[in-house]
């Protein structure tokens, strides 16, 4: 729903189906967590994490802190979503990491984007995808020599960006 720009429609029914007694499992919490994410709903989304463990006691997975830093990334509060990393009570999963790093690269943050990036390069050291967003984010910002010492990186380990494809099958 909140892809089709329905989020606000979306939480509605959220706290309607609690209104009517329905008590939210894990499932629905990460559901309503990735759709204010993608909604852009952060108030929500952070209220949504916290009353999960207060009213529920549900115990917050690395799926659920992964959307709360993807919700936080994409409204550029990136600073906020690197100390949720930091502080999460279970270790954050790649796509915490790579959620921030693609925050990063939307709004031009390298500070933040190098620490992510070292980190993602430790947990995947053969993906050429992390070392490529770090690229765009120093061309971005005309850092042609980070660009270059990136890239000849790339050549010294073997890594390689794999080229996206697609297909439409008849």
């Amino acid at each position: 729903m909140a892809i089709h720009g329905c989020g606000g429609e979306a939480v509605r029914l959220f706290e309607r189906m609690v209104d009517e007694g329905t008590v939210p499992d894990k499932v629905a919490f990460t559901v309503i967590l990735k759709v204010c994410g993608q909604a852009g709903l952060v108030e929500d989304g952070l209220r949504y994490l916290e009353l999960m463990r207060k009213e529920y006691s549900i115990v917050a997975s690395p799926d659920h802190f992964s959307c709360v830093v993807s919700l936080l990334s994409r409204s550029g509060k990136l600073e906020e979503a690197y100390e949720l990393i930091k502080s999460m009570p279970v270790e954050a999963n790649v796509s915490a990491w790579g959620s921030l790093l693609g925050g990063c690269s939307v709004h031009g943050n390298s500070e933040i984007a190098e620490v992510v990036a070292r980190r993602l390069f430790e947990l995947e050291p053969e993906s050429g995808g992390n070392y490529v967003i770090l690229s765009n984010i120093y061309a971005a910002l005309d850092r042609w020599a980070d660009v270059a010492h990136l890239r000849d990186k790339m050549k010294e380990n073997g890594i390689k960006k794999i080229c996206g494809r697609s297909s439409i099958s008849r």
